[in-house]
């Protein structure tokens, strides 16, 4: 499978696939992924008229590649949106969104009707949770993002504290799976809110600071936030760069470098980063 297509995207813009209006201004945007939704956004009886909005757009912008958010495995609409995804083209695509990953069978039912196409799991239940290790291990799988309404929801989860605990934790196991099984680092949720920009920095730095590389959002607005913060992460990798460099140059003897003597455990952060590429 290649991976040549697939982006280490800092944001992922949800567009529904019965909003088409909205096609070629969110390619235009700052978005680093797009992200074409026939899940959530698209109701029941619409769901045909998602796909085929979908399908009439590539047959005209040909030159764009996107993400697809499919309906769950166990979901009805699954079976036609593997038929549609064939009928798109896998060419199309910088891989799925599966949505309500629980079991790896939901995983192996994408591999087994498309083939090699790289996955982004979301994880949005308790049983999605306690399955993300072996979710996370199933072949084609490259990245993992939480999707935090439907985990609030089943969680039954209240304001307070204890929401923020519990949302974290859920983090903090999708963080460790990511790790664990060598993946790309993590998508975080989206946020609602989409006047409040303090809360909204202080949700995207959070995430960052656990290890996540971008997150998902269905709003253009929150967009030069996030790419703001999750490009720390590009920061870094030409910090760890430019330590390798002079540890090459200077052979051994010990140097100063930013204000900082760079010796054995500065010289293993920036090798851990590159090898990471976080």
């Amino acid at each position: 499978m290649s991976n040549s297509t697939y982006p280490k995207a800092k944001s992922l813009l949800f567009v529904s696939g019965i909003k088409p209006e909205n096609f070629t201004p969110s390619f235009e945007s700052e978005a680093d992924a797009i992200i074409l939704d026939i899940e959530d956004s698209v109701p029941s009886d619409r769901k045909d008229e998602g796909r085929a909005n979908i399908l009439n757009f590539c047959r005209n912008h040909s030159q764009y590649k996107f993400f697809v958010r499919v309906n769950d495995a166990q979901s009805p609409f699954f079976a036609d949106d593997m038929k549609f995804l064939k009928e798109l083209g896998l060419d199309k695509l910088h891989g799925i969104m599966l949505a309500k990953t629980e079991q790896k069978e939901h995983v192996e039912s994408v591999n087994a009707a498309l083939g090699k196409i790289p996955l982004l799991l979301l994880i949005e239940s308790a049983m999605g949770v306690q399955n993300v290790n072996l979710t996370a291990s199933q072949p084609n799988v490259r990245q993992l993002a939480f999707g935090a309404f439907d985990m609030i929801l089943d969680l039954g989860l209240r304001d307070g504290e204890g929401k923020d605990f519990m949302l974290n934790y859920v983090r903090t196991q999708i963080a460790l799976a990511s790790r664990i099984n060598n993946l790309l680092p993590p998508i975080n949720r989206v946020f609602p809110n989409t006047r409040d920009e303090s809360r909204l920095k202080i949700n995207m730095e959070l995430a960052y600071s656990m290890g996540f590389g971008g997150s998902l959002t269905f709003y253009p607005n929150q967009l030069p936030i996030i790419n703001a913060i999750f490009a720390q992460g590009n920061n870094q990798i030409e910090w760890a760069k430019e330590v390798m460099r002079l540890v090459a140059i200077h052979k051994g003897e010990p140097f100063s470098f930013e204000g900082n003597v760079v010796d054995l455990p500065m010289i293993k952060k920036a090798q851990g980063i590159l090898e990471r590429k976080y």
